[in-house]
């Protein structure tokens, strides 16, 4: 299942990538749906890309109540590949949930392009959920039940991705640091 996002914030292009790439653990105050997110690794390649992957933990509190009990923390848990490229002003991610082995598919772009003084920042992405590539749990989510999965997930995705836009810009308007 496809989702874009587009949203612009008051801030200038450069600063908005750059606060993006190498500011992102400090956005988690300002997400409510992420318990802490930790910087794994990152390489600086001679190309001027940088690839870094991160480790999101999800908040059981944004789950609708019904469904806090019934999803362990684990499957709360997502990894984050992704490639920033500064000349383009692109971001390429994919995004892996280790509690679920081969069963999702997450990737996507997000493009930073200037827009008057801010930054407009466009996101492309898709979600696939396969739960016949994971033993068992064909048994459990039957074939007719993946596109509501799938629904519900990208219905939960495109709020936070756009959240995490503002949680950038909230960073930003903060007064700087003594």
């Amino acid at each position: 299942m496809r989702f874009d996002v587009a949203e612009t914030l008051a801030h200038p292009l450069d600063l908005v990538f750059s606060t993006h790439r190498d500011r992102l653990v400090e956005t988690v105050p300002f997400l409510e749906e992420v318990e802490r997110l930790e910087c794994q690794s990152i390489v600086r390649h001679a190309s001027g890309t940088v690839e870094q992957v991160h480790l999101w933990h999800g908040s059981p509190k944004v789950l609708p109540l019904l469904l806090r009990a019934l999803v362990p923390a684990h499957l709360l848990q997502w990894r984050q590949h992704t490639f920033w490229d500064p000349a383009e002003r692109v971001a390429r991610w994919e995004i892996a949930v280790p509690g679920l082995g081969t069963a999702v598919e997450s990737s996507g772009t997000n493009t930073y392009a200037a827009a008057g003084a801010g930054t407009r920042i466009t996101i492309d992405g898709s979600f696939a959920f396969h739960p016949d590539r994971v033993e068992g749990l064909s048994q459990a989510i039957p074939a007719s039940a993946v596109p509501i999965v799938e629904r519900v997930v990208v219905g939960m995705i495109v709020p936070m991705v756009k959240r995490t836009g503002a949680a950038v810009a909230q960073l930003l308007d903060q007064p700087p640091r003594r």
